[in-house]
């Protein structure tokens, strides 16, 4: 008697949507393992199924292709006594400096299977962060540096990269952070860090923030289904000592 063979793998699956995971506080180290171990599921779909990670980081740094060890303005030493992470990634732009009051978006879509090429896909990028500036009223201003720029200098950053056809990483929002956090690195020649809270010059809600980057990333990107959880059953954080700047 010959049994049917269940076909296990992600291929029998087919879903166009945009999967959204809260994930609140993440180490960088559970989010880039996460990251690729979901990057590794789209690739072998043959459907146009995306994912997007959106979290904050404890205080850290990431150093992008760009980027570059004399981008560090702290010492290397002061930042291991403050258990400050830093990380050399494979993403466009270059040195990040990451605090809580930052949102990150890393997101995974089948860019080859959605008939993208990379440049096109950080324009979409690029797009939703323009978008969040018209809602929140950013008087926004030029810049050579992909993002959103306003009158107190650069708040959204991005910085992805394609693999196997799948994208990974995607790009920052500086919400409410620190100046002393912001200045931790040299974000790119010529480019002022700022947040939006000192550019609205108000308090700004992180879960409205949230919801409206949602919006735009799933408008940019074509999706429209978008399934929103909160945490994901694969995250795996550890545990450690935060370090946090405070305004003087």
């Amino acid at each position: 008697m010959n049994v049917p063979r269940t076909d296990w793998t992600p291929r029998r699956h087919t879903s166009a949507a945009l999967q959204v995971h809260l994930l609140g506080m993440t180490d960088l180290d559970s989010a880039l393992t996460l990251q690729d171990r979901i990057a590794t599921e789209i690739a072998e779909r043959n459907d146009t199924y995306g994912v997007l990670l959106l979290c904050e980081h404890p205080n850290g740094v990431t150093i992008g292709r760009d980027g570059a060890a004399n981008d560090l303005l702290v010492d290397r030493t002061e930042l291991a006594v403050r258990g400050v992470a830093v990380r050399w990634v494979h993403r466009g732009g270059g040195a990040w400096a990451h605090h809580p009051g930052q949102l990150v978006a890393y997101l995974l879509l089948p860019v080859s299977r959605l008939g993208w090429t990379a440049p096109e896909y950080s324009q979409r990028l690029a797009r939703s962060l323009d978008a969040i500036g018209v809602e929140q009223r950013v008087l926004r201003t030029d810049s050579l540096s992909p993002g959103l720029t306003g009158r107190c200098g650069q708040l959204g950053f991005v910085g992805a990269s394609v693999s196997d056809g799948v994208s990974q990483f995607g790009a920052c929002l500086n919400v409410a952070v620190t100046r002393q956090a912001l200045h931790m690195v040299a974000w790119g020649r010529g480019v002022r860090p700022a947040s939006l809270a000192a550019e609205r010059m108000r308090p700004t809600g992180m879960a409205s923030l949230r919801e409206c980057w949602i919006r735009h990333l799933a408008a940019a990107c074509d999706y429209d289904q978008v399934h929103v959880w909160t945490g994901h059953s694969l995250l795996q954080q550890s545990t450690r000592r935060m370090f946090v700047c405070a305004e003087s």
